[in-house]
């Protein structure tokens, strides 16, 4: 059984340097005390056994094996709870866990790094998080090379991944621009709060969005201005948030590609006095969005499940690390999630704690989520309205 203990380890490379592997993770002030919250085992089964989650049971596929994740930054929460997911999962199979983290100022030289140095451990299997096919496919493609089996996030035009998980973040983007239409049919103007990356998935998101908020108001609703966050965290958005808003002290709204995003927003906009006057939608549903949904700072997000995403892949991996089947594509759907509505889902301490304990996360629900042969890039309008803002 795992123990989520706090704990910094280092291995070395084949250059002499070290990798961080991932644990307890600093913040840089962004993320809060929501993200060094842990739960205990009690307080995780009392949530999650009124959820149905699987029972606590023993896991030993993993054993023997070295599973590889190259994630995202632990200052940022989304990044903080898959990692720490990943390791939880790992461990609570037996396997052994080896996360590298990119850095927020130099994501995709530092994302190859975290490939190659997991390669040069001689993992079992590797995943990584999404960042530009151009970067991940040649670190993908050494892996491949040496033999390791490679979980890939939204990449799916990289032939060498055996299974690819992807976030259908443009039902995400469709259904955030009709909750705009839905509460503002006279139109107005919204504000785009972008990641300051080339991240492709992301740059999709905002596309969609750009385009659905156009169709389903007849051109009422606009785009009055984007705000990028190079570095994302709060402090990254907040300033240029701030700046967007002084110039259009008329807007309506404000949707970011995260919820560290969407309160940078909240704070700029509440320091010029404008935020009662705004609706305010982030993205991920993570440690800092739940919060920020709870006390008021947002009004939407999109439930990203990580804790049972990461959960998925180490089953997968496990799986292809043995040689034995696993699914070819794993998409998962964005639920919305409101202020109304937040108190239904449970903290990411708390999923991650049953992961930890050997729950399956699955019977919960709370990621809609399905296997296939094909990739599927964005739901069904059956599948998109099941996961649909309830407006207020």
């Amino acid at each position: 059984m795992s123990r989520l203990n706090c704990r910094l380890a280092a291995v070395a490379t084949a250059a002499g340097a070290a990798i961080a592997l991932a644990g307890c993770g600093g913040t840089d002030g962004s993320a809060g005390d929501a993200v060094n919250r842990s739960a205990s085992s009690s307080e995780a089964d009392k949530v999650l056994d009124g959820l149905h989650a699987g029972p606590a049971k023993e896991c030993t596929s993993g054993k023997g094996l070295t599973l590889g994740y190259a994630g995202v930054w632990s200052s940022n929460a989304g990044g903080k709870a898959g990692n720490d997911s990943f390791a939880a999962a790992a461990e609570a199979c037996e396997a052994t866990p080896l996360v590298v983290e990119a850095k927020a100022d130099d994501p995709l030289n530092t994302m190859i790094t975290a490939m190659d140095q997991i390669i040069s451990q001689h993992a079992d299997a590797v995943a990584f998080f999404p960042l530009t096919a151009d970067v991940m496919t040649a670190p993908s493609r050494r892996a491949v090379k040496a033999g390791i089996p490679v979980v890939s996030g939204e990449i799916t035009n990289f032939r060498g991944a055996s299974t690819t998980f992807h976030q259908d973040r443009l039902t995400a983007a469709v259904n955030s621009a009709r909750l705009f239409c839905e509460k503002y049919p006279d139109g107005g103007k919204v504000i785009y709060g972008a990641y300051g990356g080339s991240q492709q998935d992301l740059i999709a998101m905002q596309k969609r969005f750009e385009s659905e908020l156009r169709d389903c108001s007849d051109g009422k609703l606009t785009i009055a201005g984007t705000y990028a966050n190079k570095t994302d965290d709060i402090a990254g958005g907040r300033g240029t948030a701030q700046a967007v808003l002084q110039q259009h002290p008329d807007a309506i709204g404000v949707v970011a590609y995260s919820d560290t995003d969407a309160v940078a927003a909240s704070r700029a906009a509440s320091d010029l006095g404008m935020r009662g006057k705004l609706t305010i939608v982030g993205y991920n549903a993570d440690a800092v969005g739940l919060a920020a949904l709870q006390q008021g700072s947002i009004d939407y997000s999109f439930a990203w499940g990580i804790p049972e995403q990461q959960q998925k892949m180490v089953e997968v991996m496990i799986a292809l690390a043995k040689g034995e089947p696993a699914p070819r594509f794993v998409t998962l759907y964005p639920r919305c999630v409101s202020r109304k509505t937040v108190d239904a889902v449970p903290s990411i301490a708390v999923r991650v704690r049953g992961i930890a304990d050997g729950r399956d996360l699955a019977p919960t629900k709370i990621q809609p989520m399905i296997e296939s042969d094909k990739p599927t890039l964005e739901a069904s309008e059956a599948q998109r309205k099941a996961v649909a803002c309830e407006v207020s």
